[in-house]
């Protein structure tokens, strides 16, 4: 081998070693399930302290409310997910959660359908018009942080006395009620400082990702529209909130393995030799290396990705020739999504393809080159995967 061969090779290879040393990082996904769980619990204790038949709970981020939970002994709620999902309130707006996310105080209404005048807001009985509900009384809880933020409201609707009858709420201070919602704020603040670790970890992953991406001239936008194809594919498949999530956030690892690949090949303008090609396709065996050794299941499944992403259905891909359901489902759906990605946009070496053409693609190599559930699920979202395209 000669100098400027050796050079190129010993460049790639602690190129590889920095990206394993960067990517030791433990990645805690707090699932998605669990989060909920745990604000399910705070709500149905707060209903049992006070007897309320109803409440939700809200988190903030940011000047907004977003609802999260809610419960109701006397309705199903499950026959309103729609309605229920898209009541985000502003904070500071004249609802009364967003009242009492701004204000931090506490608000009890003995009797909904009777405000003193000058009341700083208004209940929304939108709700209850579309359920044949009726709320007489609330009791809304700020909930706040020990460093004084607020970080969301718990909301309780309808005192129910032993007899149901609906009556109004004790007051809250020094009560039980008052001392769980302490509780649940640093539970809430947890959640919140959860999400801004894991999301500052993914960014870590994106831009890592993008290191080696960006010296074949992709770019962080092809990484970032692969890993949502891989999501709304995988969520089509019926797979569940976490392991969507999962996929999601493992996916933009699938080449990280380029970054043992030496420059003059990687660069290269013109056509690659046979022996070329087989140093390229050596980028998954990296990828899989510097992935090792997983210490969480995100790593393993950027693994399984970043290994198996070129194999094909009917076993004629690389590295192992796998085939069928032998391919880890995570890879099979990121094959999908990014060879989808690389025929409908622009290229170095060539120009976007029409997305008809695309499709016809994909259905040719449905049962050859994809897994043909992959394709069906990925068609079935096709309105969602083609507004970024």
């Amino acid at each position: 081998m000669n100098g400027g061969a050796a050079s190129a090779e010993a460049v790639a290879v602690t190129r590889a070693s920095l990206m394993q040393n960067l990517l030791e990082v433990s990645i805690d996904l707090s699932a998605s399930s669990g989060r909920r769980q745990m604000l399910e619990m705070i709500l149905t204790e707060a209903r049992r302290l006070s007897g309320a038949q109803g409440g939700s709970l809200y988190v903030r981020r940011g000047d907004r409310l977003e609802f999260v939970v809610a419960q109701n002994d006397t309705l199903d709620l499950s026959g309103h997910p729609g309605m229920l999902s898209g009541m985000g309130l502003p904070v500071g707006g004249d609802s009364v959660a967003g009242f009492v996310a701004a204000s931090g105080q506490a608000v009890n209404i003995p009797d909904t359908f009777r405000l003193p005048e000058g009341t700083p807001f208004r209940v929304d009985r939108r709700f209850d018009a579309a359920v044949g509900y009726r709320t007489r009384s609330i009791l809304a809880l700020p909930l706040v942080a020990p460093n004084g933020e607020v970080v969301g409201v718990l909301e309780l609707v309808n005192r129910a006395g032993p007899d149901g009858t609906v009556g109004a709420f004790e007051a809250p201070e020094g009560s039980p009620i008052s001392s769980l919602a302490a509780v649940a704020a640093v539970s809430v603040h947890n959640v919140l400082l959860s999400e801004q670790l894991k999301q500052a970890r993914l960014d870590t992953i994106i831009r890592l990702a993008v290191v080696a991406e960006f010296r074949d001239q992709d770019t962080a936008d092809h990484i970032l529209r692969m890993s949502h194809v891989c999501a709304l594919t995988a969520k089509a498949m019926g797979l569940s909130a976490d392991e969507v999530e999962l996929i999601q956030a493992a996916s933009p690892m699938h080449d990280i393995g380029k970054v043992g690949i030496p420059d003059s090949i990687l660069l290269k303008p013109a056509a690659l030799t046979s022996d070329e090609r087989r140093i390229v396709e050596t980028h998954t065996l990296i990828g899989a290396e510097i992935l090792a050794n997983p210490s969480n299941q995100l790593m393993q499944t950027a693994g399984e990705i970043a290994l198996s992403h070129h194999e094909r259905w009917d076993g004629g891909g690389y590295p192992h020739h796998l085939a069928g359901e032998r391919i880890p489902l995570p890879a099979r759906i990121a094959c999908l999504a990014d060879v989808f990605d690389a025929l409908a946009t622009k290229r170095c070496y060539k120009g976007a393809y029409p997305l008809e053409q695309v499709v016809q693609i994909i259905k040719d190599q449905s049962g050859r080159q994809f897994d043909p559930a992959v394709v069906e699920a990925l068609f079935e979202v096709f309105d969602d995967v083609t507004v970024a395209y």
